[in-house]
């Protein structure tokens, strides 16, 4: 089977996870912080939409990243779609210095990150509303570097728990229909295909959680779209490890520009209820951090490797996941 190069995807794959996750204040590191400025804006210039409260966003791949063109205010570009994030995030590179701003700071597998908070009134997706939202500001070079591409921001969980999340891969599209408060789809008029296969997930802080078996072993695993490469617990059940095959050693440099250790391989016999994934590209390394930092326990992260083979869509009120025949109906 053949691997991704690991050297450009290794600090992205953790730094999604760790940017984009949940970034607490931090008033313990001695840090004060102006006015919050405020963003009234954002669109997708390339979205269709079949009413007011469902619409269809085309994406590009980046690597493994789903990206989609996007518009925050003046901050018009690429934006990532990364269900591992908490929130909003902007570029600083992209945001005026003249603003306000709050400093926070993340701690992550590799280090502390010192980034600035700032609030939105409003975001317009197309003729989507959704207010009040809280969005970070963070160093977003080092994917941009690898990548060879302006990304500008990223779209988390803070825009989308309000909506259903149809990640379409074969159709290159997400699609976000708005809820009611019991979860069901307000727009009643737009076409939707059956699911063949769903699945229930716990919601643990942002985190999109998920009971997997490997090698008759239960896991708890981060569903996350940021991730480009699979990540397994370095603490796993040795008969997980019975499942992964080592490909090589690599070095991952990463948050505070600490490097960590950390072993590239295939996971295989991989299963979320109904569903299973044979060989999937994975990382083997220490996930302390991330239970420590979230309060959490999990023991790994499915992303790029997972979905990509899926039509699945995402019911953050309901706690569900549908999946959709591979053919488009």
């Amino acid at each position: 089977m053949k691997i991704i190069p690991v050297a450009t995807g290794l600090r992205i794959v953790l730094s999604l996870l760790m940017v984009a996750g949940a970034l607490h204040e931090a008033k313990s590191f001695g840090f004060e912080g102006p006015v919050v400025r405020t963003l009234h804006q954002l669109s997708f210039p390339g979205a269709s939409s079949a009413g007011v409260n469902t619409m269809y966003v085309p994406f590009t791949l980046v690597g493994r990243l789903m990206v989609v063109k996007a518009s925050a205010d003046r901050i018009k570009g690429n934006f990532i779609i990364d269900t591992g994030s908490e929130r909003l995030l902007l570029n600083k590179d992209y945001v005026s210095e003249s603003e306000g701003n709050i400093l926070i700071t993340s701690i992550g597998n590799t280090g502390v990150l010192h980034v600035t908070e700032q609030t939105v009134d409003t975001l317009h997706l197309d003729q989507l509303t959704i207010p009040n939202l809280i969005a970070h500001v963070v160093d977003l070079n080092h994917i941009e570097i690898k990548k060879n591409t302006s990304i500008h921001g990223v779209l988390g969980y803070n825009v989308f728990k309000e909506f259903e999340l149809f990640i379409d891969f074969p159709n290159s599209r997400i699609v976000l229909s708005r809820l009611d408060k019991n979860g069901v789809r307000i727009d009643r008029t737009a076409a939707w295909e059956k699911p063949y296969d769903s699945l229930s997930f716990e919601l643990k802080k942002h985190f999109i959680v998920l009971r997997t078996v490997v090698n008759n072993v239960n896991l708890d695993m981060i569903l996350d779209s940021g991730a480009e490469l699979n990540l397994i617990d370095r603490k796993a059940n040795r008969k997980v490890m019975e499942k992964f095959t080592i490909i090589k050693r690599v070095n991952l440099i990463g948050i505070g520009k600490k490097q960590v250790e950390v072993l590239a391989g295939v996971l295989a016999d991989v299963k979320c209820g109904n569903q299973s994934s044979s060989d999937m590209n994975t990382l083997l390394t220490s996930l302390d951090e991330i239970n420590t930092s979230f309060g959490i326990s999990v023991q790994g992260v499915l992303g790029y490797e997972f979905l990509n083979t899926r039509r699945t869509l995402i019911n953050y009120k309901k706690r569900k996941l549908y999946f959709f025949s591979p053919l488009r109906s």
